[in-house]
């Protein structure tokens, strides 16, 4: 590992030798690609399956509930375009004068974000922890890492062999799940909590990614990265919660309401935020949607996702690191910024995730995922498995940890639709069919 590519260096100053590098020393494109790498990189995470099952992946509504909804592949698209906003905007800053951000870079890591998601959202992830939780564990960011880097076919053993800046720049937490397991303990919810972490398994390639690494903390790419996920998860889902009905005028004007999306607000790091902040920001956001035609009230609330990407993007500026040696910058996003993004991502829990039309979906997924693994986890049911999957669980069969991050790869790349068929053909009677699966 470490050997760098040999593919056209990217135009930016602000990356060395050791950005550009990837693991695999024989790559055969090498010399031969007239693409910048980030852009190679781009191009192999939209080419990679993991990247097309992102849209029959649900993000708040269940994938096949309107054709209107983002799923989880519509979101990491938008995730990706408004990085690139971000990117572009900061460039024009002088602080990046004259070492600007890839916006390539920036975009590779957006449409990467959230591949080791697994079906049914996070109450599909929750149920892979439980069952994981005395054998490595299960988070969705630890997933996207072993994904790119071992699971997807681009290269073998390599998974799609990204350069390290692109690695780095996904990687959004450095601690390995063991340090996260045991700084918690075993009390109430310790089995369901989900470690934000990688996997210990994974300790090498994090190594890797690191070596070379002028500071401790997560890179700036990575920090952009996960502001605008932040973004278009507070405004993209807000508008389909419009759509949906479920976030409306009259819901805040209770107070019961308004406090659960404070204390939500707070969770998500908006601080103390006081009941009247919540109830004027979303009348004032609100209000102006009322209009008397359908087509009218779209065109507003397309209006009103606009104005509220384009105020969270150019409110963000970079500011030197305080605890960092040399010139070293972090993403800044004032305090009322992150309060307001909060705020409507609170609002989005409460009115939405928290929703009886959302949360009984969940709760069924939660139970496929859960009585699918309990199927495929004891070490004689080879013949459950597609090919690919029998050959790797095949010489690790009796190795539980071994085993069981096998059946959890496994049940974590399906998307929705394949989790409910698996599930009918293995538990109700009639269901199934010998055709093979496309």
């Amino acid at each position: 590992m470490g050997a760098m590519s040999q593919l056209a260096p990217t135009a930016s100053s602000r990356y060395a030798a050791r950005d550009v590098s990837r693991r695999d020393a024989g790559d055969r494109q090498a010399g031969l690609d007239p693409r910048d790498p980030f852009e190679v990189d781009r191009a192999r995470i939209v080419h990679s399956s993991a990247f097309r099952r992102l849209q029959g992946k649900t993000q708040i509504f269940g994938v096949g509930e309107g054709d209107f909804f983002r799923t989880r592949l519509t979101h990491s698209l938008e995730v990706a375009q408004i990085g690139k906003g971000l990117a572009l905007f900061l460039n024009r800053l002088p602080e990046l004068a004259d070492a600007p951000i890839a916006t390539e870079l920036v975009e590779a890591a957006c449409l990467a974000h959230d591949l080791g998601h697994p079906p049914f959202g996070h109450n599909g992830e929750a149920a892979l922890q439980a069952v994981m939780h005395a054998h490595g564990g299960f988070e969705g960011n630890a997933q996207n890492l072993r994904i790119l880097t071992r699971l997807e076919a681009k290269r073998e053993n390599y998974g799609l062999d990204l350069t390290r800046a692109t690695l780095e720049s996904v990687l959004k937490y450095l601690e390995p799940y063991g340090a996260r397991k045991a700084a918690r303990g075993e009390g109430p919810g310790a089995a369901e909590a989900v470690e934000k972490c990688y996997y210990d398994d994974d300790a090498p390639i994090v190594d890797w990614i690191r070596t070379g690494a002028v500071h401790a903390h997560r890179s700036l790419e990575s920090e952009i990265m996960e502001w605008a996920d932040d973004i278009a998860y507070s405004v993209h889902d807000l508008e389909d919660g419009l759509h949906a009905d479920l976030v409306r005028l009259d819901h805040f004007d209770h107070e019961g309401t308004l406090a659960r999306i404070a204390a939500y607000a707070h969770k998500k790091g908006g601080g103390d935020v006081p009941l009247d902040e919540v109830r004027t920001l979303m009348r004032d956001l609100l209000e102006p949607l009322r209009a008397p035609r359908v087509a009218k009230v779209k065109e507003l609330r397309k209006a009103l996702t606009s104005t509220l990407i384009n105020r969270f993007i150019t409110a963000t500026t970079l500011e030197q690191r305080p605890d960092a040696p040399g010139y070293d910058l972090r993403l800044h996003v004032p305090p009322a910024i992150r309060r307001e993004a909060a705020i409507l991502m609170g609002v989005e829990f409460v009115l939405m995730i928290r929703n009886p039309r959302v949360t009984t979906l969940e709760h069924k997924g939660k139970l496929v995922v859960s009585r699918l693994f309990e199927a495929h986890a004891q070490p004689d049911v080879g013949d459950l498995f597609p090919e690919d999957v029998r050959e790797a669980w095949e010489p690790v069969r009796h190795d539980e940890r071994a085993r069981l991050r096998v059946v959890c790869d496994y049940l974590a790349s399906m998307t929705d639709a394949h989790a409910l068929k698996l599930y009918r053909r293995l538990f109700e009677p009639g269901a199934g069919s010998v055709q093979p699966d496309l």
